[in-house]
């Protein structure tokens, strides 16, 4: 998001807690009188094109308050769409008797909501109901919008497995700090983590390796514990549809024709010498790599195939890089 600030009326430290943990920092803030109160009587306003960042805001909203927070047309907090903000840019303004949310689209909207969960107190991110605490905003306008269209993060699960549901908290998160790409490394020496139907021991071989180095360098020990796991399609369909309603679109990465130490391990005819591997252990650059068999092409044009019809992203990573000759 775009700074710097520009700081009204109050001296910044002065400020809230909850107004100088605003992150990314917003382009505008600026302060005014009051409190805005979510009570038992709070109810959220949304056009039916809104409808889903709405059921979003509730969802985040109630477990730690309690409060039903029903949608209703006369709702205190409201959720529009101005186009005239600008693509994924929002306005926030806090009063004593309502919260109006407008986005420069959907994405922008979004993130309007993302803010005012920031503006509660930080006991919002919890996933039951906290008592006795006054669920208060400070009056206050706040207007943002991002500088860079692609603004990502990395998840190597390819080296260190995360469960599904770490990765939809990892989504929440990105999404809390309103960035909209993941680059998901699903394939590496250490491990193939996406589930290809034709070419099922990628996961069912290459997916577990017995053991882990710790630490760098040749003499590193090894940990002695076995580590693995993969997403099936399933899987990954609901980890994509996830991201969707988070705006965050999901980037697969396939390394090739280096990083392929699982794949060469599941399927050695891969590999330059066709000598049977293990899915590797170690860090650094490994010397095994795809062979340049006319077969071994047909093999991944097969692997991405179905990785394509998986990810709705404009672009798919196939790695490159560490290649030894």
């Amino acid at each position: 998001m775009r700074p710097p600030v520009t700081w009204v009326r109050m001296r910044v430290e002065r400020l809230p807690t909850s107004l100088t943990m605003l992150i990314p920092r917003p382009s505008t803030l600026l302060f005014e009188s009051g409190e805005f109160v979510i009570d038992s009587r709070t109810a959220i306003a949304a056009p039916p094109g809104l409808q889903a960042v709405a059921l979003l805001l509730r969802g985040a909203l109630a477990p730690a308050t309690g409060f039903p927070l029903p949608l209703a047309s006369d709702g205190n907090i409201r959720l529009a769409i101005d186009q005239g903000i600008g693509l994924e840019g929002y306005r926030l303004h806090a009063s004593d008797a309502v919260v109006t949310i407008l986005g420069g689209d959907t994405a922008g909207l979004f993130y309007g909501v993302q803010t005012l969960l920031q503006l509660l107190p930080p006991d919002i991110y919890r996933r039951a109901r906290v008592a006795e605490i006054r669920w208060a905003i400070p009056a206050v306008k706040v207007g943002d919008r991002p500088r860079f269209g692609w603004r990502g993060i990395m998840l190597d699960v390819a080296r260190h497995f995360l469960t599904k549901h770490e990765v939809f908290r990892f989504l929440d998160l990105m999404a809390m700090h309103r960035l909209n790409r993941l680059h998901l490394h699903l394939t590496d020496d250490q491990g193939w983590r996406v589930q290809i139907l034709k070419y099922p021991k990628l996961t069912e071989v290459g997916g577990w390796r017995h053991e882990t180095q710790l630490g760098a360098g040749a003499e590193a020990p090894g940990d002695g514990r076995p580590h693995g796991g993969f997403y099936s399609q399933d899987d990954i369909r609901e980890i994509v549809a996830y991201a969707s309603e988070r705006f965050i679109t999901v980037v697969p990465e396939i390394e090739s024709p280096g990083h392929v130490q699982a794949a060469l391990a599941a399927y050695p005819r891969l590999s330059v010498d066709g000598q049977p591997r293990k899915v590797f252990t170690r860090w650094g650059i490994n010397p095994a790599v795809l062979n340049m068999e006319e077969s071994t092409v047909e093999f991944f044009t097969d692997v991405l195939d179905e990785v394509m019809e998986l990810f709705p992203s404009k672009f798919i990573g196939v790695g490159g890089d560490e290649c030894p000759r």
